[in-house]
């Protein structure tokens, strides 16, 4: 018996050589709380001013978080992982779930056409008809251009999910449908006018009952209130509303806590017992079919609502004009990291991506250079125009109330001034029109053309708008200032 019990013993020993069991390299809370990492994370915080942070982190079945700053500055109302936050596009991975929960339960095919399923639809490329197919909006590749069907989102406004999908009816395509990849926020709101349409429940109503409620999401939904979000106004976070309107769910409006994005990252995972057809589905929702991407871009990581790269790992990033997040599955090593700011700081970034790094026991390149967010470049730099406009502008203004003064017992002669005069007026009317025009050159220069005062205002770009309004008068002072010389000159005669 003693020999039998040896032999067994030693059976299973090497089989636990032979076949070692997944070992996961750094537990969660030692990660959370390593000072390097800490030191780190702080350190962007006070670079982009963040207001608050949450960050949740799974490895196997341990989960853990952290949090700094305040969902509320002026409440003081901290920031926790039961926090209500906006997770921008990464939204759109609940939408392709939804299309693709509808495909294993036989109500559709992601190669179906759109047309098959909306009646109104109709698109056109080089002026003839074209035919979308569903998987090529999943993938970002149907032909659809982003900016300029975003310029047309009725924002500040309430809509559905039918009036946003019909911004691309009749349009004329940009490529080719499955020719190109161009990443398309419209796309995600036709899918989940798509998901409306086939399944008989309102967009949301559907997400909430059939993905969200049998993971354990139960703090999740759409259009629910949400931490207080900021942007930068003048080198510091100013509290501001985001104004995207309902109706654009599909595409980036999931209201979620940090505790129940654990419980979505653990279901991608596998972690979770799941109805069938939705276990099925998020199974689907990682397998990207090679004959579904773009035929000038074979190699394109997006499928599906997620990014991968030659590692495999499920990522996507979120930004709304006053949340940034970003999530990193790793589904082989049973690793997911999910980060957030309540404004549009990057420190969700290096957050996230040097605490999964950590995770899988790799330090190394975990802590890159720190930056300031483009948006609090972007706001530095209007902070420091502004500066320099309001200056001149004052310098105007004091020459305009002092020039009777110094202009007395001056001699001139009347061609002079009129000359001058034409002269200032060709220099400073283009100076106008440039100036007016401005909140238009800085949305095409952020690949939104046809923003105008208000949208560029709406999406967060407050301190870009002041600057654009200060050197309005300025110019006009300019003007006002020569036009005023010209007739005291005139008068003078």
């Amino acid at each position: 018996m003693k020999k039998i019990l040896a032999m067994l013993i030693m059976t299973i020993l090497t089989i636990e050589v032979l076949i070692p069991s997944k070992a996961y390299a750094a537990d969660v809370d030692s990660v959370l709380n390593d000072p390097d990492w800490i030191d780190y994370v702080e350190r962007s915080i006070d670079i982009d001013k963040t207001p608050g942070l949450a960050v949740a982190a799974v490895n196997g079945q341990d989960a853990g978080f952290k949090n700094w700053g305040y969902a509320d500055i002026e409440e003081k109302t901290p920031m926790t992982e039961d926090t209500p936050v906006h997770i921008g596009s990464c939204s759109k991975a609940f939408t392709a779930l939804s299309v693709l929960l509808l495909q294993e339960q036989g109500k559709l095919s992601i190669e179906d056409s759109i047309s098959d399923y909306i009646p109104w639809w109709h698109v056109t490329y080089n002026g003839q008809d074209a035919d979308i197919k569903i998987w090529q909006l999943l993938n970002h590749c149907s032909g659809i251009p982003n900016a300029a069907t975003m310029a047309k989102y009725p924002l500040g406004t309430d809509a559905d999910e039918e009036e946003i999908a019909r911004i691309a009816e009749d349009l004329e395509l940009v490529s080719a449908p499955g020719e190109r990849y161009e990443y398309c926020n419209l796309g995600y709101c036709i899918l989940a006018y798509l998901t409306e349409t086939v399944s008989g429940m309102p967009f949301d109503e559907y997400v909430v009952k059939e993905i969200m409620q049998p993971i354990g999401m139960i703090h999740s939904g759409y259009d629910l209130p949400v931490a207080q979000g900021y942007v930068y106004f003048f080198g510091r976070p100013i509290a501001f509303d985001d104004v995207n309107p309902k109706g654009t769910e599909g595409e980036g409006l999931v209201v979620t806590t940090p505790s129940d994005m654990v419980l979505w990252m653990k279901a991608q995972m596998g972690q979770l017992e799941l109805p069938l057809d939705l276990a099925n589905a998020i199974t689907a929702s990682h397998e990207m079919i090679q004959s579904h991407q773009p035929t000038d871009d074979p190699d394109n990581d997006y499928f599906n609502g997620w990014n991968t790269g030659s590692d495999g790992v499920l990522r996507h990033s979120g930004m709304n004009p006053n949340y940034t997040a970003r999530v990193i599955i790793d589904t082989e090593n049973d690793i997911a990291v999910f980060a957030v700011c309540n404004s549009t700081a990057e420190t969700q970034y290096y957050a996230a991506r040097s605490c999964y790094l950590m995770l899988l026991d790799n330090s190394v390149g975990a802590f890159p250079n720190l930056e300031h967010s483009d948006m609090f470049k972007y706001d530095i730099l209007a902070t420091v125009l502004s500066c320099v406009a309001v200056s001149i502008f004052l310098f105007a203004v004091v020459m305009l109330f002092t020039q009777k003064k110094r202009l007395a017992g001056k001699t001139y002669t009347p061609e002079r001034e009129k000359r001058l005069f034409i002269i200032r007026l060709i220099l400073l009317i283009p100076m106008m029109c440039l100036s007016i025009v401005l909140p238009y050159i800085f949305g095409a220069i952020a690949g939104y053309p046809g923003l105008g005062y208000y949208a560029v205002w709406a999406l967060g770009g407050q301190s870009a708008i002041i600057l654009c309004l200060i050197l309005d008068m300025l110019t006009l002072s300019l003007i006002a200032t020569s036009a005023a010389r010209y007739i005291r000159r005139k008068n003078a005669r």
